[in-house]
Formats: structure tokens, C-alpha cells, sequence
């Protein structure tokens, strides 16, 4: 069973968004980007679950493109734009959290909270994401629900990846150390042995010129991180509808 830190939780959840409101973002911050790191290590160290896991990764990718001079270029949230819009985003994640807290302290662990493995299902997934919590994370919460699940952390290793595995669906990453997504997304669409993967995109980037780029590239979906879990685990069991994908943006 679980063991929740729940007092150290609402520490380190009062301790980010003071990070948050202190430091207003829009310019390179390594030093900040590396405290908000620590930060939610602590978190995931006093409430390793997968959902707050998921919004603690929200965070934490978020903060990257924040506290750097062009990471927050052409996001939006309605009608906030870069850095306004990523902090937003942000805020919503930390509340997310929170939440799960709070909803974790009121119902004390039990049997629901760790589910056992889901029966197997046939379809495959490849990761390919660079931060690596994000895609272990990921790929447990995958793998807990039955999926026979791979991870790649660049382009290349996604390329090679999809050769072996031949993956029904790939979730990727845009942004990769040694390429990005939209050229993995084309040199899989052009391999006779990848091209019939379902290729969905998953970025902080939400613009229409963005979604549009994915369109080009061979995506079917564009979903903008934090990625709802349970919205992307309906769109997996059912694959050719693509209508939740407008509930995968961050609220």
C-alpha cells in the first residue's frame, strides 16, 4: 500500500506556487528551472501516484519552456499569450495536484488506489519523449492499463524503436535533442515497415500554425501538454475518433 506524505505535499505544493509568484518567467532562469526541478521531486517523493505524478510533470516541463527566453514563443491559453499563458498552465497544474492531495488525505489509501495490472491488450505504444520522468511516468501508467508499451528519449531512438517494435500508435514528443517531431513523424510515415503507425503529437506548443505543421507532418492528433491521462487513455480504446482530443489541453 501507498505511504502519502500529505503535510510535506501541501509544503512543497505552497513552496512552487510562491516559486511561481516570485519569479514572473520570460527570460532564461537556469537556477529557478533547477529549484522548481528539486521541487517536484519532493512532490513526487510525498505523493507517488500516477495522477499527481502526471500534473508534477506538467509542471516541471512547463517551467522549462517559462524560465527560458523563447520557450514560451506562440503559446496561448485563451486570451493570455507566452509567458502569462505558460504560467497559467502552470497554475492549473499545481492546482491539479492539490487536488489530488487533498482528495488522496480525505480517502485513505485503499486497494482502488493501486490498481492491478489490466488484462492485455493488442495494441502496441512507443514514447518517444526527452524527459524522462515524463515518459516512465508515462509508459507505468500505460503499462498498468494493459498496453505493451516502449520508450525512446530522440528521434533516432524512436526511429529504431518503431523499426523493432512496429507500434500501433506513437505518442511523441515535438521537441527532441537531436531532431523533432515532425521530421520522426515523416521518416516513419515514409518506412513501409512504420507507416501505418497513428502518429499523435505531444507538445506545449497550441497554435493553430503548430496543429496545422503536425496536420503536414502525419500527426492525427495534436494534444498540448499537461496531457488529461484519462482523456489520452479513451482516445487509445477508441483510436479512430479523434473528438477527445479537444478535452487533452490543459484547463
Amino acid at each position: 500500500m501507498a505511504s502519502h506524505d500529505y503535510d510535506k505535499a501541501k509544503t512543497v505544493h505552497a513552496a512552487l506556487l510562491s516559486l511561481l509568484i516570485a519569479e514572473p518567467g520570460g527570460t532564461t532562469n537556469h537556477a529557478v528551472v533547477a529549484r522548481v526541478s528539486a521541487l517536484c521531486d519532493a512532490a513526487v517523493d510525498a505523493v507517488n501516484d500516477i495522477e499527481s505524478r502526471v500534473a508534477i510533470r506538467g509542471v516541471r516541463s512547463l517551467a522549462v519552456l517559462l524560465y527560458s527566453h523563447d520557450g514560451h514563443k506562440d503559446i496561448d491559453a485563451g486570451s493570455l499569450q507566452g509567458p502569462e499563458a505558460v504560467r497559467f498552465q502552470m497554475m492549473n497544474a499545481l492546482s491539479t495536484f492539490r487536488g489530488r492531495v487533498d482528495a488522496l488525505e480525505r480517502r485513505p489509501p485503499s486497494r482502488p488506489e493501486l490498481p492491478a495490472i489490466a488484462p492485455k491488450k493488442p495494441l502496441r505504444v512507443l514514447v518517444v519523449e526527452d524527459n524522462r520522468d515524463s515518459a516512465e511516468t508515462l509508459a507505468k501508467l500505460l503499462e498498468l492499463c494493459g498496453y505493451a508499451v516502449n520508450v525512446a528519449y530522440t528521434a533516432s531512438e524512436g526511429f529504431e524503436a518503431a523499426r523493432r517494435a512496429r507500434p500501433d500508435v506513437v505518442l511523441c514528443d515535438i521537441g527532441l535533442p537531436d531532431s523533432d517531431g515532425f521530421a520522426l513523424a515523416e521518416a516513419l510515415q515514409a518506412n513501409p515497415v512504420t507507416a501505418r503507425a497513428r502518429l499523435i503529437a505531444v507538445t506545449a506548443y497550441g497554435q493553430d500554425t503548430d496543429r496545422e505543421r503536425s496536420k503536414r507532418a502525419g500527426f492525427v492528433l495534436h494534444l498540448v501538454k499537461p496531457v488529461n491521462a484519462a482523456a489520452l487513455l479513451h482516445i487509445l480504446e477508441e483510436p479512430q475518433s479523434p473528438a477527445a482530443a479537444s478535452s487533452m489541453r490543459a484547463s
